[in-house]
């Protein structure tokens, strides 16, 4: 050994002892210094955020906005590059990826993790080279609020943190339920960052519960039709059996983010798709890979904590290794989403279904027993902790069930401010017409409108049916035209759609229109109704069959005079029409 290979080897040895000192004192986490059993509160973790990026010039750290609260919603942004807006950072050619920890603050691993991961990076130095070929944004704490509404016993199934914070926010809302409404303030900050980057790959950190299994952590991430085939190939072919691996040789056992058939596991598993209302659905409609990380709420915290960092390390070094394949996916799919769906005129896919199609895996499953309970009254499940392994069918199959061909350009009227407001917010290229223009339209008209009993995400989501028919009409200076043929189309179509299970008639931004707001006298209407049936012999053949067919209507007065009011001019023609409107073509007098 020659005499500078001694001196370099020892100064590198140096090196590493002081950054583990470093590690084992000022920077170690409220995690480990608990023993694996606690998390920061929000002062705590900011505290520590903003010291990471004191420490170092790769890191900022910034704020989206103020929660309801009033708390800060920081994000860190990490980059060799010291490329820390989004226009600097497509400048690099390296991809951006962003993680979201907290969106249920009862799920609060992914913030721990992240910690470990950025300390890794920019202290230690230990995995400095993440940063080669990838440029980072964290968010610790998304739901900030909830974070804050700490205690022990916030989640029943959970096993650890010590403290933890809730589910929803100060508003009672599911921020992952709001990735399309954009209800919550929080959501709102969040897609105004997340349309600025525009990352190449896109993850959201959750715990989840329901049956036990050996499995520490597990993941979604879409592949089937609701996705490119380019960046489904991919994830069949690349990242799926790479993540898998990686994560096993890192010492954690990872599966498929699924489901029990009829809630039994010897019926086999199944895979769905997402609706955009969720975090990685919401990124398939944008042309990007979206992981849902799901790590096991039964297993200790400390488990959660690393094989969540194991999933988020092997997902950096996948992209790493090929940055160049990522961005690319993104831009195809943009290209393919313009291309199919706005120029071509292809059906876009909107509704999807699970397919009956499926292989066979071997579970590694939680033996399970039911026990009788006096208390219950009955039988309930309770897990040995007995591991086993079982072959089961799995439903890893999703079809198309719904579609819609788009028009070349929607019509806002500019009196639905709150929609296009939401439609900005979501990225949404537009403008406002000049001055009046007529225009041939397609129109939706709805009928046999219900609404349930109760609100869901403070919401009351009609059920409904329609029918489509053409009209012309004219549109007014200022009410907004938004094409197509752009890289939101999917966010378009998902929202302006009404079969779409997330459109804004669904979520109920269009409610009023289900209500009747003028009415007749019968004094009034009677002499008219009179003349319209002697006037009209294919009407009177109508209104005497149902006669006939309804004895309810028969006998109830305001009904028979109804019948022929619907069928006037005095009838409201906006009643349960659809505002918004698909352009034909321009109106030629």
């Amino acid at each position: 050994m020659t005499r500078l290979f001694q001196i370099i080897l020892f100064v590198m040895l140096y090196s590493l002892a002081l950054n583990a000192q470093e590690t084992e004192g000022e920077w170690i986490t409220r995690f480990e210094a608990s023993g694996y059993l606690e998390t920061p509160d929000y002062a705590e973790t900011m505290d520590y955020l903003n010291k990471l990026a004191d420490y170092s010039e790769y890191a900022v750290v910034k704020s989206m906005g103020k929660s309801p609260q009033g708390r800060e919603i920081n994000y860190i942004i990490v980059s060799k590059d010291k490329t820390f807006s989004p226009e600097f950072a497509r400048e690099t050619d390296k991809p951006v990826m962003l993680i979201l920890n907290g969106i249920h603050s009862g799920e609060i691993n992914g913030k721990d993790a992240s910690f470990l991961l950025l300390r890794d990076i920019l202290v230690t130095k230990e995995n400095a080279s993440y940063l080669d070929h990838l440029n980072l944004i964290v968010v610790p704490i998304f739901s900030v609020d909830a974070h804050e509404r700490r205690g022990p016993y916030n989640r029943i199934n959970q096993i650890g943190p010590k403290e933890m914070g809730w589910r929803v926010t100060a508003q009672n809302l599911n921020l992952n339920r709001d990735f399309m409404k954009a209800d919550a303030p929080e959501m709102q900050y969040f897609l105004k960052l997340y349309n600025s980057w525009l990352p190449d790959f896109f993850i959201d950190v959750h715990s989840t519960d329901g049956s036990d299994y050996q499995y520490h952590t597990t993941y979604a991430i879409e592949k089937h039709e609701n996705v490119t085939p380019a960046i489904g190939k991919w994830v069949k072919k690349v990242f799926n059996p790479s993540i898998l691996k990686s994560v096993e040789e890192k010492g954690f056992l990872i599966s498929p983010y699924v489901g029990y058939v009829d809630g039994d596991l010897r019926k086999g598993l199944y895979d769905w798709i997402p609706l955009p209302r969720f975090s990685n659905g919401f990124a398939a409609v944008q042309n990007r890979p979206g992981l849902l990380i799901e790590s096991h709420i039964l297993k200790s915290y400390k488990d959660r904590v690393y094989s969540t960092k194991a999933v988020l390390e092997s997902v950096i070094e996948l992209i790493n290794s090929d940055p160049e394949t990522i961005i690319k996916l993104g831009k195809n799919a943009d290209e393919y989403t313009i291309e199919h769906y706005a120029e071509n005129k292809e059906p876009y896919p909107i509704g999807f279904e699970r397919s009956a199609r499926h292989d066979s895996v071997v579970y590694k499953a939680i033996e399970v027993e039911m026990v009788e309970s006096a208390v219950a009254g009955g039988k309930v499940r309770n897990f040995t902790g007995k591991p086993y392994e079982i072959k089961v069918p799995y439903y890893n199959d999703g079809m198309m069930k719904t579609e819609v061909t788009l028009p070349e350009y929607y019509i806002v009227p500019a009196e639905w401010q709150n929609v296009i407001d939401r439609l900005h917010i979501h990225g949404v290229k537009m403008y406002p017409l000049e001055e009046a223009q007529k225009y041939i339209v397609e129109r939706y008209k709805f009928y046999d409108v219900k609404f349930p009993a109760s609100p869901y995400e403070g919401r009351f989501l009609p059920d409904y049916h329609y029918m489509k028919y053409t009209d012309t009409v004219e549109v007014y200076s200022g009410d907004y035209i938004i094409p197509t043929d752009q890289r939101a189309l999917g966010i378009i179509a998902n929202l302006l759609e009404p079969v779409g299970e997330d459109s804004f008639v669904k979520w109920g931004f269009f409610n009023i229109i289900f209500e009747r707001k003028e009415y007749f006298e019968d004094y009034a209407m009677d002499p008219i109704a009179e003349k319209m049936y002697e006037d009209d012999l294919d009407l009177q053949r109508e209104f005497n069959a149902m006669l006939r067919s309804d004895k309810e209507f028969a006998v109830n007065t305001r009904a028979r005079l109804n019948f022929f009011y619907e069928k006037t001019p005095y009838y409201d023609s906006h009643y349960n029409v659809y505002p918004v409107m698909r352009v034909v073509e321009e109106y030629d007098d």
